[in-house]
């Protein structure tokens, strides 16, 4: 199933999507089996961690809402379906509880770098922890911070956890994975490079803005082998990748996530760039005005313009600028 939170006035509505119907589950639970309520149909994180039973009745409410038409709607007249060319799609889970990212391809280490991966790399996947307050959607603006110069994206896959837990092996992991979606690791690289020499995780470099969306695939009908992805910039085809080139799966990066701490219903796992998936990789930069879009088989295309440099009044108090470090890599 696919599925996808969009906007109406100001909550967030879960929808599964159909060729191009969105179904409002909450609306056809209403309609089609008014003596079953489920609050699990409220938000996309309820539907996670109902799990299995939430699946099954979400695809039969789909089914019943496709077979009655886009005339249907409830006792206050609200429509069940909708087109997606009609609803205005935001980030599967607007504010996740906490959001990571891991390192799986290798390939993108050692092609950002030109070195070969450390031996932590080589043993279990690195992550850091992202701002799970920073979080964009689909055809959102992103913010080009004041303190960089350098801009770029990273194309990246990710999955939530459905079903919270701790210490999970990864035999059973693939019960704790709701779906995948695609994840935009915005990154001011100057200062990100500037900022890690000192041995630190990323901080500036990353804070500013991660992008989810424009879906969630359930993980029963992930293919992780076959899944190809692609990065656009301006409609140019910029890398491509394949999901299943990594050198962890979902679940070995969710049962190292979850080793001796706690993970939680709705958490954002990201599980890095694929190799050549980012400009610095390729020696190319996005621009301001710029449109860039993230597509991956089967959940869509996540698709943003890059907005203009924030501008900091001088009197702001702020350090000077001329501090941070000319531009990184190829221009």
């Amino acid at each position: 199933m696919l599925l996808v939170s969009y906007r109406e006035g100001r909550e967030a509505r879960l929808g599964a999507v159909s060729g191009e119907v969105v179904v409002d589950l909450a609306r056809a639970n209403e309609v089609f089996e008014p003596t079953a309520v489920r609050p699990e149909f409220s938000s996309m994180v309820p539907f996670f961690e109902s799990g299995p039973r939430g699946l099954e009745a979400g695809q039969r409410l789909v089914e019943s809402a496709l077979a009655e038409g886009a005339e249907t709607t409830t006792r206050q007249r609200q429509p069940v379906t909708r087109t997606l060319a009609d609803v205005q799609l935001v980030s599967p889970v607007p504010r996740p509880r906490r959001v990571r990212d891991y390192l799986t391809h290798i390939a993108h280490y050692t092609g950002s770098f030109g070195r070969e991966a450390p031996p932590p790399l080589l043993q279990f996947p690195l992550s850091y922890n992202c701002n799970h307050e920073a979080i964009y959607g689909p055809e959102d603006t992103i913010p080009w911070p004041a303190y960089s110069d350098q801009l770029d994206f990273e194309l990246e896959l990710g999955f939530f956890v459905s079903r919270g837990g701790r210490n999970i092996s990864s035999k059973n992991a693939a019960s704790h994975i709701a779906g995948i979606s695609i994840f935009n690791d915005v990154s001011a690289r100057d200062i990100q490079v500037f900022e890690m020499g000192a041995q630190i995780g990323p901080a500036k470099g990353k804070n500013f803005a991660n992008v989810i969306g424009p879906a969630v695939l359930t993980y029963d009908e992930v293919n992780v082998d076959e899944l190809d992805v692609t990065a656009r910039v301006n409609g140019e085809v910029w890398a491509t990748g394949v999901a299943g080139a990594a050198s962890y799966s979902f679940e070995e990066v969710l049962a190292w996530s979850s080793y001796c701490e706690d993970v939680v219903p709705g958490e954002f796992i990201a599980t890095g760039t694929v190799g050549g998936g980012c400009g610095l990789e390729l020696g190319r930069w996005i621009n301001q005005g710029d449109t860039v879009e993230l597509e991956a088989q089967g959940i869509g295309v996540l698709r943003n313009r890059i907005g203009e440099r924030e501008i900091v009044p001088a009197d702001a108090g702020l350090p000077t600028y001329e501090l941070y470090p000319p531009r990184f890599g190829s221009a």
